[in-house]
């Protein structure tokens, strides 16, 4: 039985990115999910440019990290507000927002280029990062479930043999 960690994320993020999301929309780019210290656990590379996924995840985990300390200098601001981080021109550029996954941040990050409608792509990257936690939460608990389940149809007789097997 697999249970879903951060260990077994770029297996689900697979899954869900394949699967599960559009990204139909999202061409002309790069589509990104690091840990919060930049290890990629998924990446679709559709850029014509030589680039290492570790150093991209890397430069966008840190990225984030200093615009997050940025950001605590600003007055009456929290970090429980949704913060997104965009570095753009009007046909380029770099979008940045987190997930929570039961606790753990994570961030999609997308590098775009010849995009008529930055807007949009940027409203798909929101909704990809929305549509991504809502999958992990409805994971989770199926195998909450299924983990509950599990010692359910066990008998008295089994447990006992199981028990007297590890005392011998």
């Amino acid at each position: 039985m697999v249970l879903f960690t951060l260990e077994n994320l770029p297996k689900l993020a697979h899954e869900f990115f394949c699967e599960v999301a559009d990204l139909s929309q999202l061409t002309n780019s790069s589509l990104f999910l690091c840990r919060s210290d930049g290890v990629p656990l998924y990446v679709k590379n559709e850029l014509n440019s030589d680039f290492d996924d570790a150093s991209v995840g890397a430069l966008l985990g840190g990225v984030w990290q200093a615009a997050r300390a940025m950001a605590s200098f600003i007055p009456e601001s929290s970090l429980g507000e949704e913060y997104r981080l965009s570095f753009d021109t009007s046909d380029k550029g770099i979008y940045i927002v987190p997930i929570d996954l039961s606790g753990e941040e994570v961030y999609l990050g997308l590098i775009y280029f010849n995009e008529v409608n930055p807007g949009m792509v940027k409203a798909k990257l929101r909704d990809l990062s929305w549509r991504l936690q809502e999958f992990w939460s409805l994971v989770n608990i199926k195998e909450d479930k299924s983990n509950a389940n599990l010692f359910n149809n066990i008998t008295d007789e089994e447990m006992d043999n199981l028990f007297a097997a590890t005392i011998q």
